[in-house]
């Protein structure tokens, strides 16, 4: 299914990226962009904190439609086909979801390095100078990245300095950026509750149906109208009733076919149930010259 193989892509991306912009660009715009970052063996920017605010909540919202319209077409497809098809199809997208739960389980601790979201931050003061002096020079909009920055973020050697970032800050970021594996993880997990629940229905079902099998029905398709009908229609069978105490055949026909095995539609069975319908008189026919004959119970009793 498109849509639910669309959610679980969604919910195994590395956002983290979507964070970032080539600390080498020619241009950068830090009125958004801010710390300088080392993600795997590249320097970038990073999103100022009410930036990732935005960027998350874009990120989140989209993965909840991602996730309702999934939902539905599982529902979609499980009310148009043979339950007993779903089987295999719900226990490997429980067991693909809970795989991307892991890994956003080891996200939530961005500081970690099994996180996706792990980045040493740049603390060079001289690279703070120059981000500031860059930055000065924005209002003109004239950004021009002076070579200095090149050869600076290109030195592996950084001078080893206390971090110039307030504590208060590095939480901050620690904790925007950690609450976007987290929420999506309370989204996969959700998924993965609502799959369990539609395996217990299809459980159910299963159950029901070895406790209260169908009779199968091996005559021809339009012989069971007849005869069920005829059976009514002579008090042998306590047919649904309407208010005007004749048989309700539209109701009968669904009781019949939630209790016999037969390749018919509702509506054809309540044609043939029905002594009114010309379907029913055919058969009638057939039968009487078969010297087919149902007495009234009344005859018999």
């Amino acid at each position: 299914m498109k849509s639910v193989n669309s959610f679980i892509k969604a919910l195994s991306e590395n956002y983290y990226s979507e964070f970032l912009t080539d600390a080498i660009a020619e241009e950068i715009d830090f009125h958004r962009y801010f710390l300088p970052v080392n993600y795997q063996s590249h320097y970038y920017y990073e999103l100022r904190i009410n930036e990732i605010h935005l960027k998350r909540r874009e990120i989140i919202n989209n993965v909840k439609k991602l996730y309702q319209n999934a939902l539905s077409q599982i529902y979609i497809e499980l009310s148009s086909q043979d339950p007993d098809n779903f089987d295999s199809f719900l226990a490997f997208n429980i067991e693909a979801v809970k795989l991307q739960l892991k890994i956003l389980r080891a996200d939530f601790y961005v500081d970690d390095k099994q996180s996706r979201y792990f980045s040493v931050i740049d603390d060079n003061p001289n690279l703070q100078e120059l981000i500031a002096r860059t930055h000065d020079r924005t209002s003109s909009n004239e950004i021009e990245i002076d070579k200095k920055i090149f050869d600076l973020i290109s030195d592996s050697n950084f001078r080893k300095v206390e971090s110039i970032y307030y504590l208060g800050a590095l939480y901050e970021r620690s904790k925007a950026l950690s609450f976007l594996p987290l929420s999506l993880f309370v989204i996969g997990h959700d998924f993965v509750v609502q799959l369990k629940k539609i395996q217990q229905i299809l459980f159910d079902l299963k159950e029901e149906k070895a406790v209260n099998p169908k009779i199968n029905w091996i005559g021809k398709k339009t012989h069971i109208g007849y005869i069920l009908g005829t059976l009514a229609l002579n008090g042998f069978i306590d047919a649904p009733k309407n208010k005007n105490g004749e048989i309700n055949y539209t109701a009968y026909a669904r009781l019949i076919k939630q209790n016999f095995n037969a390749e018919i539609s509702e509506e054809s069975l309540r044609k043939y149930l029905n002594p009114e319908d010309d379907k029913f008189e055919e058969n009638r026919k057939s039968f009487e010259k078969a010297k087919f004959n149902m007495p009234n119970i009344i005859e018999v009793s």
